[in-house]
């Protein structure tokens, strides 16, 4: 089990491989691959960890993934996801959104960011009320730059996050509309955990 548990936190899925490699029926993978997606979904549940702090910078940005992106036909309506990524640690956040009000978006910052954090961010509306927070927040104009020329903000790193995601998605593991949001979930507990691991061989 712990052979598989590295795998999984790897980001190998492959069934073949994964079968071959611990002797394993496909029944047996699936169910092991289930289990472990329920029990991190209900730790990111129970247990969320925020990210960020005093002295650490964390980029968030908005996303639309549609139809297309994860599963084959004509492209639909599609759903909206706001990210958030701290810069140097690697951890990233990702969050199915009905809307990108201002009535939606501070509160999920507010519950997954730490005070006295630097937040970068584009230049969308429902960011200006950051600047009357706890955080420290500058912005990023992308009609004009990627990456503002004097204070060096820019986003990239979350807009790096959105194309593994959906690269993975485009590959048809997850092919189920529905199971977008869990899909995000996971996402976030592996990216978690390989902050933590790359923190603990550091030492």
């Amino acid at each position: 089990m712990l052979k598989f548990l590295y795998y999984w936190s790897e980001d190998i899925q492959a069934h073949m491989f994964l079968e071959k490699q611990l002797g394993w029926s496909p029944n047996t993978v699936e169910d092991c691959k289930n289990f472990t997606r329920d029990v991190c979904i209900e730790d990111l549940i129970v247990n969320p960890e925020p990210i960020g702090g005093s002295g650490t910078i964390v980029e968030i940005d908005e996303c639309k993934f549609r139809k297309r992106e994860y599963n084959r036909g004509r492209l639909l309506t599609g759903q909206w996801v706001f990210g958030m990524f701290e810069t140097g640690t690697n951890k990233a956040v990702m969050v199915v959104v009905t809307n990108r009000t201002i009535a939606t978006l501070p509160p999920i910052i507010q519950q997954y960011i730490l005070p006295g954090t630097t937040i970068h961010s584009n230049e969308w509306a429902s960011y200006a009320i950051l600047q009357h927070t706890t955080y420290v927040h500058h912005t990023i104009n992308h009609s004009q730059n990627f990456v503002d020329p004097h204070t060096g903000v820019h986003t990239q790193g979350i807009e790096s996050s959105w194309g593994s995601v959906k690269k993975r998605l485009r590959k048809g593991q997850t092919t189920n509309p529905d199971l977008l949001e869990t899909h995000l979930q996971i996402s976030t507990k592996r990216s978690l955990n390989c902050s933590i691991r790359r923190s603990t061989d550091g030492m």
